[in-house]
């Protein structure tokens, strides 16, 4: 026989795939495949949020802390440089105070 006169309906349905799994079972695979990747991708997105919002507030409360730090190292500053004025003062005043004994027989 000619292959050009075969049966096309032979030749279709032999290269044709058989399947054998039911409609209904392939397509509640196919949902519980669809709800475990759904599931796990917005788990992850739930983490992503988590980690994103603690980095932002560590990046606030660093930020706080440092803004304390800074505040702390003026006062000291300040409270160095007001010892050191009373120190001074008093050191006057000791001169003074020594001036005059000398002064007084």
């Amino acid at each position: 026989m000619d292959a050009s006169t075969a049966d096309p309906q032979l030749t279709s349905s032999s290269e044709a795939p058989q399947f054998k799994s039911r409609p209904g079972a392939l397509a509640w695979a196919f949902r519980k495949s669809r709800d475990r990747w759904k599931a796990k991708y917005m788990a992850l997105k739930t983490e992503l949020k988590r980690h994103t919002n603690r980095a932002a507030d560590v990046t606030k409360s660093r930020e706080q802390w440092r803004n304390r730090a800074e505040a702390a190292r003026e006062e000291l500053s300040a409270r160095d440089a007001e010892i050191a004025a009373l120190r001074a003062r008093i050191a006057a005043l000791e001169v003074e105070k020594k001036s005059r004994r000398s002064d007084h027989p």
